[in-house]
């Protein structure tokens, strides 16, 4: 664990840990990526479904197991199920005692009193595309009071920043501090395949169905495509109709549907294909677009905000309400232009080492230190 420098104390800072799910899930990724370089205790659901304050990156490897916590964790009420504050006077400390709360999800502990809280805020797409009535009611009903809560709301992007202002939270609360990466490996240097690789949930708001459509169009035009169309993600919405598109093309076997893959099989798939594509209709960073990067895998985007905000050097766009034979078209491309696939490559590794993670983690230190 990072030890905290200058007059910070390391036993000042407290992070609310109290929604994580053990997985691969975006907000779960963000934990075990960030919450190594900060310091202070973590407040976590461990064994017997007991909170606890730890000072220590030790992550519980299952959700609670009671029925009564279990359906309180679904639904993003942890905090309601526990006794948080006797778990922090098991350490000797009282709330008083705290210079900072900091969350990493957006979820203030709401009867905590008397100190400052920083959240953060991933996106707002479920106010969009809920991908469930209880999602969507949970982002407009019961986020409004952890933003209130909060003394200040950490941002992933300044397109999420535009939208919590437009959500009412004032600007003066909220910094943006985006997703940074750790480059460990060198970049790809050409192409291992014709594979696509796409990191999306079958969810309306992740679109698969027009990369799909693309897939299908590339295939009626090249018979003998000796590449895959693979993609990572939990079933949804969308799954029905993706499994019937999939039936009706000449080569189904062409599409590969895995529902998750740990962090280093992941690589090792983005490192043997032709391209990332993200083809969503909002989000708030979108980070395997980043993981690509840094990489060297080149990435074909829908054009919204937030690819814009980060990728607009180092990506080829579509639109993603548009023919999908555009999107055909550029991976037919992309796959016979070797220059071309260098210059995104290059271009994308680049972006990569511009947001690094330990300047995340040092600007959400900075941020928590003012407190």
């Amino acid at each position: 664990m990072a030890e905290a420098v200058g007059f910070f104390k390391p036993l000042t800072i407290l992070t609310n840990l109290l929604p994580y799910v053990p997985g691969y899930t975006g907000f779960s990724s963000y934990v075990r990526r960030v919450m190594p370089g900060l310091p202070g205790l973590r407040l976590v659901v461990g064994a017997d479904d007991r909170v606890s304050c730890r000072n220590d990156d030790w992550l519980p490897d299952r959700p609670p197991t009671s029925r009564r916590l279990a359906l309180l964790h679904q639904l993003a009420l942890t905090q309601h199920g526990v006794d948080s504050k006797a778990a922090l006077r098991h350490t000797g400390l009282e709330i008083a005692d705290l210079q900072v709360v900091y969350s990493p999800y957006c979820d203030a502990l709401l009867p905590w009193r008397g100190v400052p809280q920083v959240i953060t805020c991933h996106d707002l797409t479920p106010l969009f595309y809920p991908n469930s009535r209880r999602a969507a009611l949970r982002y407009r009903l019961w986020m409004p009071f952890h933003l209130k809560k909060a003394s200040a709301v950490i941002a992933i992007s300044r397109f999420v920043a535009n939208q919590l202002v437009e959500f009412g939270v004032p600007a003066t609360k909220i910094e943006v501090i985006p997703n940074g990466i750790a480059i460990e490996r060198e970049p790809i240097s050409a192409p291992a395949s014709n594979d696509l690789i796409m990191l999306a949930r079958h969810d309306l708001n992740k679109n698969v169905l027009f990369v799909a459509r693309a897939f299908a169009r590339i295939l009626e035009l090249q018979p003998n495509w000796n590449g895959r169309l693979v993609i990572v993600g939990k079933h949804g919405r969308e799954t029905q109709a993706l499994m019937r598109l999939i039936e009706q093309l000449p080569k189904p076997e062409k599409v590969l549907l895995i529902n998750g893959l740990h962090g280093d099989q992941v690589i090792r798939l983005m490192r043997g294909s032709l391209a990332l594509i993200s083809a969503s209709r909002m989000e708030g960073f979108d980070y395997p677009v980043l993981e690509a990067n840094a990489e060297g895998l080149p990435t074909l985007l829908s054009d919204i905000p937030v690819h814009r905000e980060f990728y607009r050097e180092s990506s080829e766009f579509f639109g993603a309400e548009n023919d999908p034979c555009y999107l055909a078209d550029s991976i037919i491309r992309l796959a016979s232009d070797r220059l071309h696939w260098s210059n995104l490559s290059i271009a994308g590794h680049k972006i990569s080492k511009g947001l690094s993670l330990k300047g995340q983690q040092a600007a959400i230190f900075r941020l928590l230190r003012n407190f």
